[in-house]
């Protein structure tokens, strides 16, 4: 058996199971918490929208906006211990039927690529896909793992795979690569919240810009001094 630990949010508890020091979860109050991330997820997704939650880690963001089974969502996790680790939240909170969790990546291109791991336990970050660089620069590989990488837009077109209405991109700064390969699923979306720290506001803002802009979604610039000021949130114009 192992330890519980629930973490209280305006929709209710909230359940995870505990299987490394990473994957203790967040309270939303916490330093080291993304307040504008839950709020975002309480503004916009409505009701009977989808979320697809791309770096959905333990699932604190995907169990949040299904905990009310008022919404569909899609959580892509490429480590198999933090997809164990969401699975097994997923049921904690009877949440089967509500959540989609599939250990993919998702990338410019459809492949087989490594999963470069920094730390391979349940919850960590600052993994790769693909290189043994993140957002800040080059790390320690300390263990690898093979992984199916899929366009955005191929995962849309599969069967049974819900289109989304909103997209969350945390990967540790593959966003750009990821975005890439998201031309026509991001045209139909209603808004997209990217992390946007370390590489990606050094080197690759203008061209994330350049993609949201393309699919005609506009940055609410407001977004940047909330909570954590690590996310951007891009709207439909």
């Amino acid at each position: 058996m192992k330890e519980t630990h629930s973490i209280q949010t305006d929709r209710g508890s909230l359940k995870f199971r505990i299987d490394s020091p990473g994957s203790v979860p967040q309270d939303p109050n916490s330093e080291r918490s993304e307040p504008e991330t839950f709020e975002w997820i309480r503004e916009y997704l409505k009701e009977g929208q989808t979320l697809w939650d791309v770096g959905a880690n333990i699932g604190v963001f995907s169990i949040y906006a299904a905990i009310e089974k008022k919404n569909k969502v899609l959580s892509l996790e490429p480590s198999a211990e933090s997809y164990a680790t969401l699975n097994a939240n997923i049921r904690l909170n009877g949440l089967d039927e509500h959540i989609h969790a599939l250990c993919f990546a998702g990338s410019e291109e459809t492949q087989l690529l490594d999963l470069y791991m920094k730390d391979t336990s349940a919850g960590a970050s600052h993994n790769s896909i693909g290189s043994s660089s993140n957002q800040f620069g080059e790390f320690e590989v300390n263990g690898y793992q093979s992984v199916i990488a899929i366009r955005l837009d191929e995962l849309n077109d599969m069967n049974g795979v819900p289109s989304p209405d909103h997209i969350k991109l945390d990967v540790d700064g593959k966003e750009l690569e990821i975005l890439k390969g998201g031309a026509k699923v991001l045209s139909s979306v209603e808004s997209v919240h990217v992390e946007i720290e370390g590489k990606n506001l050094i080197e690759n803002l203008e061209e994330i810009e350049g993609i949201m802009s393309f699919a005609g979604l506009e940055e609410e610039e407001s977004w940047r001094d909330k909570g954590s000021a690590r996310n951007r949130l891009y709207l439909r114009k």
